[in-house]
């Protein structure tokens, strides 16, 4: 037996740059080529902005060199930093434990990562001029 129909709900985040229009034409492309013949219907625009930070800025700076790491790395999930950034506050997002635990139900941290990230959060505030 083989339905007539199937729908699919997807979640496509976006990265700095994109436009709706581009990730719209870049699924359908996707479609295309596997020969999947969809529409798409329902399609929000950008209800979560990306979020872009300049690694340059001299606090970012600061705050990799505290962190021990050499360059920023994306995240593929949302949250409220990008508001902030789009404020024109500049942001970073960073946090101890594991997003795997994170706003969950039973949302938890080991207290080992959580005196990790205090020290590491204390050097950085120490380190501000």
């Amino acid at each position: 037996m083989v339905p007539d129909h199937c729908e699919a709900d997807l979640d496509r985040r976006t990265l700095p740059g994109e436009t709706f229009a581009g990730i719209r034409r870049e699924l359908l492309g996707v479609l295309a080529k596997r020969g999947l013949k969809a529409k798409l219907i329902d399609v929000k625009d950008y209800i979560c902005p990306a979020l872009e930070t300049d690694p340059d800025l001299p606090w970012v700076r600061d705050f990799m060199r505290v962190a021990r790491q050499r360059k920023p790395l994306g995240v593929d999930y949302y949250c409220d930093a990008a508001n902030l950034a789009g404020g024109g506050i500049p942001t970073v997002v960073w946090g101890p434990g594991d997003i795997a635990q994170a706003h969950t139900a039973d949302e938890w941290i080991a207290l080992d990562q959580l005196e990790r990230g205090t020290d590491l959060l204390t050097r950085f505030l120490l380190s501000l001029p």
